[in-house]
């Protein structure tokens, strides 16, 4: 949940949790949480006809949303283009799916997490090949040391904005990290000196976007909060999770001695999947604008929450997902084909409010 204190702040200093327009001197950036590819997924993209994969349906909803934003960033939970494709435990999707993603606005896709090393070395550059084909931004691995020293960290510019994005998971399932690729793994050491060549850059805010925490989990554990303060002390100022494929709380925070403003998201769910069993059936996209003030120090201007939940649903024979924005369907109930779906979708709903009344 929000914080008191940074729930009064923003009433208070009079900051919108609604976003506005984007000025010259700001910047708009919205977050997203888990892109997954399970087996019914990748059914339900294929097309017999013409033996192509098009997920561009499940993104339909969302793309207007996106197109507010100059930049949105997601966890990207699959390896791409290694056939056969598959799912758990084991993800590989069709670069379709990531085609999807770039056509409906999202262009920055973090790629260290649990499944980066599913399909070895060839796995791994076969994704940042895609990536790179498509034009997408990327961070997180890398084909090798080299290109690790070289991309870190990852700068978004915009509007004489700098942002520089770094990614890192607490594991890979196990499996090696292949040769001689790179996956950056949660060590504050490595983060450290990470954060310390960002500052070389001279970006106007560093942002972590961490894999981590406990699956299913609905609030953050002791190792979530230590890090948290570890990237504080070391100034980070914006910190985005994925992995426990459920909402977790949110911390804003203002530090009134040193006027710094201190967000957590510490995780977004997930964003598309086939995990039905509630809550893991929704997610929430973080929208958060920053602006300069007069000495060139950049600020939180606004924030806020937009939930969304995942429609699964049998059509004229075929399967099909949407992610629909809950505040928007919710005044839709006959757009479902099952009114069970729509109850489904409010129940999610109204876990999402428990969290985030305002």
């Amino acid at each position: 949940m929000y914080k008191i204190y940074s729930f009064f702040y923003l009433v208070f200093a009079g900051l919108s949790l609604y976003a506005q327009p984007v000025a010259e001197d700001s910047i708009r950036i919205m977050f997203i949480g888990d892109i997954m590819n399970h087996r019914p997924q990748i059914k339900a993209a294929y097309d017999p006809d013409t033996g192509n994969y098009d997920y561009s349906e499940s993104f339909k909803y969302v793309k207007n949303i996106f197109q507010q934003a100059d930049f949105v960033a997601g966890n990207l939970e699959t390896t791409l283009g290694i056939k056969p494709y598959s799912g758990y435990p084991q993800f590989s999707a069709p670069p379709a799916l990531a085609a999807a993603c770039r056509d409906a606005g999202i262009n920055v896709l973090v790629t260290a997490n649990n499944h980066s090393c599913d399909k070895g070395l060839k796995g791994i550059i076969k994704t940042l090949d895609i990536l790179d084909s498509l034009h997408i931004d990327h961070t997180g691995t890398f084909r090798n040391k080299t290109a690790k020293d070289s991309l870190t960290p990852l700068i978004l510019k915009k509007n004489g904005i700098t942002l520089a994005l770094l990614n890192y998971t607490y594991g890979t399932n196990g499996i090696p990290e292949p040769i001689p690729a790179k996956v950056n793994l949660i060590d504050t050491v490595a983060i450290k000196r990470d954060i310390e060549k960002s500052r070389l850059k001279n970006p106007d805010a560093i942002i972590v976007f961490l894999h981590w925490g406990q699956q299913y989990n609905n609030h953050p554990d002791k190792q979530q909060k230590k890090l948290v303060n570890f990237l504080h002390r070391n100034g980070v100022n914006i910190i985005i999770g994925s992995h426990p494929h459920v909402i977790q709380d949110i911390d804003y925070e203002l530090d009134y001695l040193n006027n710094q403003t201190y967000l957590t998201v510490y995780s977004l769910g997930n964003f598309i999947s086939n995990q039905r069993t509630f809550p893991r059936d929704g997610s929430m996209i973080a929208d958060i604008q920053l602006k300069k003030d007069l000495k060139g120090k950049l600020h939180i201007t606004h924030f806020k929450t937009i939930p969304v939940w995942v429609y699964k649903f049998m059509k004229q024979k075929r399967l099909h997902y949407e992610i629909l924005p809950v505040e928007k369907f919710k005044f839709r109930p006959g757009y479902f084909l099952k009114n069970p779906d729509y109850q489904k979708m409010m129940r999610y709903y109204k876990h999402y409010k428990s969290f985030f009344p305002h």
